[in-house]
């Protein structure tokens, strides 16, 4: 070691261009070890939501969560199943359709079941605008949360108007009440759903 610090030494004395060229080295070997320190000590933090946006998708799956109940739906709550809609399902009762797959039928038609079913549905779609009242959106979520506040008015409505047409008994103003609420909700309130929290399929 001690032979090895002389050679270089002598080197260097005799060579001025070979005691630059050390000395450029030493201030690169230098520059390199500081900044893998520096990138070692300060690693780009991985982004997360804040409370804000959490707060928000909270209260949208909350919200989805309830309706599906009201709806007698919870078996479609994912939105990807394929399965038979129950005797006491909105879509059924109100909707004509004895599955996702199969035609309308008026004869699974029932006004009194959905009579009873938009009732509900009414308590949580008011409550969710309720809801949203007290809690602002994120910016990434304002177009999404207009949409709520725009449309789910219009569903309220809807389903006042398929509890009118139940209490009359006649199917066909059911199916009629129930398509109009349909459209308000389809597809701008399920898209806006989707996007907002995008752990269910919402339809």
């Amino acid at each position: 070691m001690i032979l090895r610090s002389q050679t270089v030494y002598w080197v260097v004395r005799a060579n001025p261009l070979g005691r630059q060229a050390l000395l450029l080295l030493f201030a690169l070997v230098v520059l390199a070890a500081c900044g893998g320190s520096a990138a070692s000590s300060n690693p780009t933090p991985t982004p997360t939501p804040d409370s804000l946006t959490l707060r928000y998708i909270a209260l949208v799956h909350k919200y989805w969560i309830a309706y599906k109940t009201a709806e007698g739906d919870l078996d479609h709550l994912s939105g990807t199943s394929y399965a038979p809609f129950g005797a006491d399902d909105l879509p059924r009762v109100c909707f004509g359709y004895p599955s996702p797959r199969m035609p309308r039928d008026l004869g699974v038609v029932d006004p009194a079941k959905c009579g009873r079913l938009s009732t509900a549905i009414v308590v949580v779609h008011e409550q969710f605008l309720s809801d949203l009242g007290a809690t602002p959106a994120p910016v990434k979520f304002a177009s999404d949360d207009q949409v709520f506040r725009n449309q789910l008015p219009k569903a309220i409505a809807d389903v006042k108007s398929m509890i009118s047409a139940s209490s009359s008994g006649s199917k066909e103003a059911v199916v009629q009440a129930t398509t109009s609420y349909v459209h308000d909700m389809i597809p701008a309130v399920t898209d806006a759903l989707d996007d907002v929290d995008p752990s269910f399929v919402h339809n």
